[in-house]
């Protein structure tokens, strides 16, 4: 972790880099700007600790050029200015599309610098825009699916792909870990956007194929937006790929629109004449949104989730909240409350009028093979809440669907609905074998499996793969008793 800090006081300089260094990260501190750029340019450090007070400078003006350079890593605001000043700074950076870590008022307090010091040793080792690239031809990304619904009636409106990096060695990275090297890289960006249409197309399929067509929401960028070709390459790859252009829809981050007003209108203009259906995302926070919306050909609005999450605790969040929801009924287009994360929340939206619902309440991202069984469940009773069970409803049997199932018997009817082919898969499913490890194993394509996967948790009545591979657990067995005695058998 290499750390750049800009102060033009060298005796903050030396504190950060004194309690940097005990924590094993390797850090360099500057005192004027052509000294920072001069590093910054030579040896781009993951992480600016950044003043706001700088002479003959300022904080905002050199967040402004980091944005300009589309600067990918984290910066640390600090500031003698007070609380106010750092949050106001803090909005404003983020509106650039910049990473904002944290923020310290001076004078720096030594347990808060080394809180934060540990944090950012823990974090993982930022990736380069080569890494990613490679990932992205060696298919390491994945997607999961995360539902829009409408509560009255419950409906599945659509859902939004939301992009992974499945990580040799690694884990799952979330899109904070690599989407900020995508963005200060075009190439990179491009080629992420192309996998990640392709990767939707394949998953619109399969869901088809199990009896569930509904919109698919892709994420796109300010890099994306630079391009005048974007439209016509996204309606032949539709075209090509055998979906409607009508059942994608791509998401918009205000700050990406904002960046080239004039070429943005004309690319989402073009976008929506093809069929493409286009949301304005994290609406209300930041003062371009409003400009945006009457400039721009958005169906939807995205209300951005720190006013959904804190509306049961603020008043005037509540009240922008109700404004947005008026404003898009008012325009005639769609609304979507996303971070909805409890109960008291979706009863909250529902007081205030129509508004469809995306959040942990309703369901956390999900592989595509687990949609059906989800639909199946959320359609008869009450999304699950968070750490609970789900709630009946008139159309619910008694006894709700439990969190953690208990396991079926062995004479019992899910263990009978399973084909073969479904009873390899879990089997492998269980061994802990990735999508792609099974394809390999059984000699299958990616799609073919994801489809036996979504049959055999519809089959099962699962909600999720823990559910299934215990649901399964009795036929697995049979099938491993049944070769073990045709094995004793052959001897």
């Amino acid at each position: 972790m290499r750390i750049l800090v800009f102060d033009d006081d060298p005796g903050i300089g030396r504190l950060v880099v004194k309690f940097a260094g005990i924590k094993g990260l390797d850090t360099a501190a500057v005192a004027d700007a052509e000294a920072f750029w001069e590093l910054l340019q030579c040896n781009a450090p993951e992480t600016i600790v950044l003043d706001l007070q700088l002479g003959q400078t300022d904080g905002v003006e050199q967040l402004r050029l980091l944005a300009d350079h589309h600067y990918a890593g984290q910066i640390v605001l600090i500031s003698e200015h007070g609380a106010r000043l750092l949050s106001t700074v803090r909005a404003m950076a983020e509106n650039l599309g910049l990473n904002i870590a944290a923020t310290l008022e001076k004078p720096l307090q030594i347990p808060a610098l080394e809180q934060l010091l540990e944090r950012l040793h823990a974090t993982p080792r930022v990736v380069s825009a080569e890494q990613l690239r490679a990932a992205i031809i060696n298919d390491e990304m994945s997607l999961d699916f995360q539902p829009i619904v409408a509560m009255k009636p419950r409906t599945l409106k659509k859902l939004e792909a939301l992009v992974r990096w499945d990580r040799a060695g690694a884990g799952t990275i979330q899109p904070s870990g690599f989407l900020p090297i995508a963005e200060g890289d075009a190439a990179t960006m491009g080629a992420l956007l192309d996998w990640v249409i392709g990767a939707t197309m394949e998953a619109y399929h399969v869901l088809g194929q199990l009896g569930v067509t509904v919109p698919i929401a892709v994420n796109i960028s300010a890099r994306n937006l630079e391009e005048r070709s974007l439209p016509d390459r996204l309606e032949q790859r539709l075209r090509d790929g055998g979906m409607p252009p009508e059942q994608l829809w791509l998401e918009v981050n205000k700050t990406a629109a904002f960046e080239d007003a004039t070429l943005t209108m004309d690319i989402l203009s073009r976008l929506q004449l093809k069929g493409i259906r286009l949301s304005i995302d994290n609406f209300g926070a930041g003062y371009a949104s409003l400009i945006l919306l009457r400039q721009m050909p958005f169906s939807e609005i995205k209300i951005d989730r720190s006013f959904v999450t804190d509306m049961t605790a603020s008043r005037d969040s509540r009240a922008i909240v109700k404004s947005v929801i008026d404003l898009a009924a008012n325009m005639e287009t769609g609304c979507v409350a996303q971070g909805v994360e409890t109960r008291a929340i979706a009863d909250a939206l529902e007081d205030l009028g129509a508004c469809d619902l995306q959040g942990f309440w309703i369901a956390r991202p999900m592989p595509v093979e687990a949609v059906p069984a989800w639909l199946a469940i959320w359609s008869r009773c009450d999304p699950f809440p968070l750490g609970g069970q789900a709630r009946p409803t008139e159309k619910t049997p008694l006894s709700p669907v439990p969190d953690m199932p208990e396991q079926a018997d062995e004479t019992g009817p899910s263990a009978l609905k399973l084909s073969p082919r479904q009873i390899d898969v879990m089997r492998l499913l269980s061994d802990g074998r990735s999508v792609k490890q099974i394809a390999r194993d059984l000699n299958l394509g990616v799609g073919t499996v994801k489809v036996h996967l979504s049959m055999a948790y519809s089959a099962l009545g699962a909600h999720n793969r823990i559910d299934a591979i215990r649901r399964a657990e009795p036929a697995l067995s049979r099938q491993l008793k049944a070769r073990n005695f045709d094995r004793r058998l052959a001897c």
